[in-house]
């Protein structure tokens, strides 16, 4: 009940699209099943955060930036998303996803999109979208092997302060939680 005949049908998607490669595609396949593509907006809300949504001005506006960010001038890209608050209320649903697919899978790739991406043909969210995929297209895909000798994971612990607690302290955090809160 909730499509119209008349009209324009919108359906918007917040990360994490699906828990794996299967289980998205398994979403995306539903979703198509009932929806055509510029009816689905898929959104992340770590991309309304200011500094985000400056890398686009910040790279393509600055002539003398726009010439040198690419791999002659640039060696090296790290991103750092830190954040000083534990997961308050989110235990719910941080459990269920860790670090690696609700940080890395989402916020980090995106931005990792925009720093890597080439020059869109306009700024278009199906051009911007096309760009980021020719990025995502080229990354390495590890296997659990890879993922074991080429990753680093933990889980934070109490802080120096009385407010800070450890991971497993958290309201509604199971204490034998082995969640991934920490990933490099």
């Amino acid at each position: 009940g909730l499509m119209s005949d008349t009209g324009y049908n919108r359906l918007m998607v917040e990360k994490p699209f699906g828990t794996s490669y299967k289980t998205a595609e398994e979403l995306q396949n539903q979703l198509e099943s009932g929806f055509s593509d510029d009816q689905i907006f898929r959104i992340d809300h770590y991309l309304g955060k200011e500094m985000v949504q400056n890398i686009p001005a910040v790279r393509f506006g600055n002539p003398i930036l726009d010439a040198t960010w690419n791999k002659n001038y640039i060696k090296n890209v790290q991103v750092t998303l830190a954040e000083q608050l534990g997961v308050e209320e989110r235990a719910g649903y941080y459990n269920t996803a860790g670090a690696l697919l609700d940080m890395i899978q989402n916020h980090a790739f995106q931005i990792v999109g925009w720093l890597a991406m080439e020059k869109p043909s306009s700024f278009s969210d199906t051009d911007i979208r096309a760009a980021k995929n020719t990025v995502f297209s080229k990354l390495k895909m590890y296997d659990e092997r890879e993922v074991v000798a080429n990753f680093v994971r933990g889980q934070y612990g109490r802080g120096r302060e009385v407010w800070q607690k450890s991971y497993t302290e958290e309201p509604n955090v199971p204490a034998d939680s082995k969640n991934d809160t920490y990933v490099a």
